[in-house]
């Protein structure tokens, strides 16, 4: 009579690390903003180690401009065709210029200001958009025009800083009601966002365009309308932007239209947002910029100098795109 001996399986042990940091890596990939956010937390704690004082009004105040123009890039960049809108921050200098010398003399300077603002700042996203969709120009051409066009308006506005006083924006640099200031600056953009993007399909035809638009274009999507509105959608956010920033120094002056260019763009690749198109959203940008605002608040806390400040922006900003880099790769691998 024979005996049959079942083989078990070996014992191989814990899991290898690199297994599970393989594992790490892939939530990264699917959940992109990961990255930012566990950055903004890390530097969050460090900040308020080193600032026993570092109130949440105060510090949301703060952030609110470089987090709207964050969010305002998002659409064009979602867009595709490398959507990179470099008229942003001017746009924002020129909405608050708008409201110091037109709407508040002529009595417009109550709640009105800013559906009006948003309507002139998504008129002038058409445009940009116009000259993308039919003329076939590239976006960053385009937007660099664009760039320069805005920072001239804004000098022939305000040759010298523009005073604004009494005005309800104050309450942006501070509470409105229990609510700070700061916080409500941000909800408003992010609030138009989420209404066009979730109770319509834009979101969904947005990523469709900026991920393929001639995929998107066989299947019937209006590609060129469906781009034209991601600008607009922009320039409507940036809008408020220039809002925010008279509330915050009761100023408004040409000298800020270069301000949030290139650092709201490097807190959206460093929100994870693809820069290619047709992914992320508006969480990328929040988290990039809240890990870039706690990121310039500490080192001013070590008194670094600004040329090391560019220098540790580049680097941060390099290794998260390497980071998303490999995470992507891996989850692609994982998809074959």
């Amino acid at each position: 009579m024979s005996t049959t001996v079942e083989a078990s399986a070996p014992d191989l042990g814990p899991e290898p690390v690199t297994t599970r940091s393989r594992g790490v890596r892939f939530l990264f990939a699917r959940h992109t903003y990961l990255f930012a956010v566990v950055l903004a937390v890390v530097l969050l704690v460090a900040n308020l180690v080193k600032q026993p004082s570092f109130g949440a009004t105060s510090q949301l105040a703060a952030l609110a401009p470089l987090g709207i123009a964050a969010m305002a890039s998002v659409p064009s960049i979602m867009s595709g065709r490398g959507g990179i809108d470099l008229s942003i921050s001017p746009l924002m200098t020129l909405s608050g210029l708008l409201y110091a010398t037109q709407l508040q003399p002529n009595g417009v300077g109550g709640y009105v200001a800013v559906p009006v603002l948003m309507i002139v700042g998504a008129l002038i996203g058409t445009l940009t958009g116009l000259l993308i969709v039919v003329v076939r120009l590239q976006p960053i051409v385009v937007t660099l025009a664009m760039f320069f066009v805005l920072t001239g308006l804004d000098l022939k506005l305000a040759p010298s800083p523009i005073t604004v006083s009494g005005t309800w924006m104050v309450s942006f640099a501070g509470s409105i009601g229990p609510v700070p200031g700061g916080l409500v600056a941000l909800a408003i953009p992010a609030a138009g966002w989420l209404l066009v993007t979730r109770l319509t399909s834009y979101g969904s035809l947005l990523r469709s365009v900026g991920g393929n638009d001639v995929t998107a274009y066989t299947s019937g999507v209006l590609v060129g309308p469906v781009r034209v509105l991601a600008y607009a959608l922009g320039g409507a956010m940036a809008a408020v932007g220039g809002l925010v920033l008279i509330g915050l120094v009761s100023t408004a002056e040409s000298g800020t239209s270069a301000a949030y260019t290139l650092i709201a763009v490097a807190a959206v690749a460093l929100g994870g947002l693809p820069l290619q198109g047709g992914g992320g959203g508006i969480a990328n940008a929040l988290a990039g910029a809240a890990a870039i605002y706690l990121l310039q608040s500490l080192l001013g806390v070590f008194q670094v100098s600004q040329t090391w400040l560019q220098v540790i922006y580049g680097a941060v900003l390099i290794g998260a795109v390497l980071f998303g880099a490999i995470a992507a790769r891996d989850l692609k691998e994982e998809r074959r």
